[in-house]
């Protein structure tokens, strides 16, 4: 974990940047865990500012927050969820530019899912690993290709910028932050009080995709279906590339412009993400299911699982079923059946 050297009074200055998009729930719910961190430690260690460009008109009716000016340098600034934008959305250049000036005066700066646009809009995400929601993975591949954008990580810490991955992500980063400029002891206790697992490090566990990133037209336009197909005999790069008339180098290039990943790790992504749907529905063996999408060497495959998703094939089967105890307490015709259809 990297060092922070803390200011002279010992008090962390954080600022939460937040616009008519912002999730206001959200970022009040970042706020409460440094509030939460500061009844833990004498004295406290955390004064969080909500700031803002200009005046708040959100979107949400239910909650009404004060904001203020930001004043001078933080030690972070955060930019948080945003809600119901879309892909014709595009962050606010007031709130680029707040970011930008942060960043060129030594602050940190830091989001939470889609406040990741933010950043890669004011140039500080160039050419650094970061992270946003997994849904969104092709969109900001597209529109910031100068990030290395990796979408499977619930959080990417770069130093002076930090970007964590889903709507409550928003969580893991603030427990993130504790465990930076406090202990890692104090982010696990305070995450255990709140009920909030801290050391979350991949949102591919979620997502329903994790290679199905839409290929443009032409050439590649069925490389994705082609390669499902032929799973089973293990397709290499080379049969790939005269699948779509091209030379080896070409297609590499190609491949990796299109799906921002070799065609080596979208083969290994390809089949971890049917062995997982297998796992969750089937009750055939590992080593069947494994066989099925042409492994040749379990072992490995089974340490590539790990490193992607985070757990085992066996633990994710585990997880990912509801156990007979939970069943039998539910009756298949009530409500709370309709969570398991």
């Amino acid at each position: 974990m990297r060092s922070f050297l803390p200011p002279a009074d010992g008090v962390v200055r954080i600022a939460v940047l937040l616009s008519d998009e912002s999730s206001l729930p959200v970022g009040l719910l970042f706020r409460a865990v440094f509030e939460r961190a500061n009844r833990a430690l004498q004295p406290p260690r955390y004064r969080v500012e909500l700031v803002s460009a200009r005046p708040l008109r959100p979107k949400s009716r239910d909650v009404r927050v004060s904001t203020g000016r930001m004043r001078g340098r933080y030690d972070y600034l955060v930019v948080t969820p945003y809600d119901g934008v879309d892909t014709r959305w595009k962050p606010d250049p007031r709130d680029v530019a707040l970011v930008r000036r942060q960043h060129a005066r030594g602050g940190i700066v830091a989001s939470a899912c889609l406040g990741a646009l933010t950043l890669a809009a004011a140039g500080v995400l160039d050419g650094r690993e970061a992270t946003t929601h997994w849904s969104w993975t092709a969109e900001v591949r597209a529109r910031y290709p100068e990030v290395a954008w990796n979408t499977r990580r619930m959080l990417c810490d770069q130093q002076s910028v930090i970007t964590a991955g889903g709507y409550l992500a928003a969580v893991d980063l603030a427990l993130h932050i504790v465990a930076v400029t406090s202990s890692r002891e104090t982010a696990r206790d305070l995450g255990q009080t709140m009920l909030a697992d801290s050391t979350r490090q991949y949102q591919s566990i979620y997502a329903l995709s994790l290679a199905a990133v839409p290929a443009p037209s032409g050439a590649l336009s069925d490389i994705d279906q082609w390669i499902e197909l032929r799973l089973r005999s293990a397709p290499t790069a080379a049969d790939m590339a005269r699948h779509c008339h091209m030379s080896l180098r070409s297609f590499h290039r190609r491949f990796r412009d299109a799906y921002g990943v070799t065609p080596r790790k979208f083969l290994q992504l390809k089949r971890i993400e049917i062995v997982r749907k297998q796992l969750a529905a089937s009750a055939r063996s590992i080593e069947q299911i494994l066989e099925d999408v042409g492994v040749s060497d379990p072992a490995s495959f089974r340490r590539v699982f790990q490193r992607e998703l985070g757990r085992s094939p066996a633990q994710y089967r585990r997880q990912s079923r509801p156990t007979p105890a939970l069943l039998t307490t539910i009756r298949f015709d009530s409500p709370q059946a309709a969570a398991f259809k």
